[in-house]
């Protein structure tokens, strides 16, 4: 399986808080770890194999664990709340107090990457379609409809609607058609296009939900960024705002994007408003924006196509600019359309959450 990029080619860091859970309209509360008396392997092993199912079915309990060095039973709680929930529970199986210690632990989530199965689908993640692997752009209403933006040659034929299919990750994980290309205008030839080129405004195009798949709009997932190469998500940007009339955006303006081969980049603009012509093809994109990272790190890659571009506006509230459709043979440019013209070719669309 390939994957494309233009023509030119929630986890938690599992920090373990150890401390004493204890509440003041309680008159117990639980020993420390490494406190507990004597009690002998063979009655720590029962006591366990009865404490950790019904630990384990209450909510706020993390972990059960037969700690054989320490000599008790480790139960990892999220907060004082499901220990109090746990401790009646526990003794109603006879389990001495004593033989239980309690340690504060934060929740623990699968390690879900760019490339994972997602639902609700958000901004940033793998896409698949033919042969190819592209970006799930972000995802938007076009009046009633719910859709993602993608680029125009993430589609099986670049300019014009032929109805392709959408799976995620991909069609042999998940053999579920997530949505189906329903907006992609052909380009056009003569005007502002050179002689002999095809030519477009942006490359992009509008694929439908399919009625029983879930989206989130507005969210775009965030890695632990920039330029670091990273695909594991580790929380969620969330666009707030969108530039509907910016074409030409001043020279050292800092946009990021998500894409499911280099994860979250960011980089400076360089060019505004530029002619690009696409290598390998007849085709021109016009009025687009060139991007770089000053440091000369990497910033896209091959599947990265579609990817969402926006501008970080305070913490994780970001405001969309356009979509990434291209980058140079270093992977240390990329190009994208601006929002202003994918509306211009696709209509309104609303991205914000």
């Amino acid at each position: 399986m390939r994957s494309k990029l233009g023509k030119f080619g929630s986890a938690v860091a599992l920090s373990l808080l150890v401390a004493a859970c204890t509440d003041t309209s309680q008159p117990a509360a639980p020993r420390p770890i490494g406190l507990s008396p004597s009690f002998t392997p063979t009655e720590l092993a029962a006591w366990f194999e009865q404490a950790s199912p019904v630990a384990l079915e209450l909510e706020g309990t993390v972990f059960a664990d037969h700690d054989e060095a320490a000599g008790q039973i480790t139960i990892g709680v999220e907060d004082a709340g499901a220990m109090l929930r746990l401790q009646p529970a526990l003794a109603r199986l006879g389990i001495p107090e004593d033989a239980v210690a309690f340690r504060v632990t934060p929740p623990i989530y699968q390690m879900a990457t760019l490339r994972d199965s997602w639902r609700p689908t958000i901004g940033g993640i793998q896409i698949h379609f033919g042969n190819y692997l592209c970006t799930m752009g972000f995802n938007a209403d076009d009046g009633a409809e719910r859709s993602f933006i993608t680029n125009s040659h993430c589609t099986n034929r670049q300019g014009g609607v032929e109805g392709t299919l959408y799976y995620q990750p991909t069609s042999t994980v998940d053999p579920t058609v997530i949505a189906t290309e329903v907006e992609d205008p052909t380009y056009f030839k003569g005007g502002a296009c050179s002689r002999g080129k095809a030519c477009r405004y942006s490359d992009a195009s509008r694929a439908l939900y399919s009625a029983s798949v879930a989206s989130t709009r507005g969210v775009v997932a965030a890695t632990s960024g920039p330029n670091n190469g990273s695909l594991t998500v580790t929380g969620t940007f969330t666009i707030t705002s969108q530039d509907n009339t910016t074409q030409n955006f001043p020279v050292g303006t800092t946009v990021s994007k998500v894409g499911r081969t280099t994860g979250w980049t960011q980089g400076n603009t360089t060019s505004s408003c530029v002619n690009v012509n696409v290598s390998g093809s007849n085709i021109t994109q016009l009025c687009q924006t060139l991007v770089q990272n000053p440091q000369g790190a990497v910033v896209v890659g091959g599947g990265d196509s579609g990817s969402q571009v926006f501008r970080i506006t305070s913490g994780s509230s970001v405001e969309l600019v356009g979509i990434l459709w291209g980058g140079s043979s270093d992977n240390k440019l990329f190009v994208f359309s601006p929002l202003r013209n994918i509306q211009q070719e696709l209509g309104t669309l609303v991205a914000t959450q």
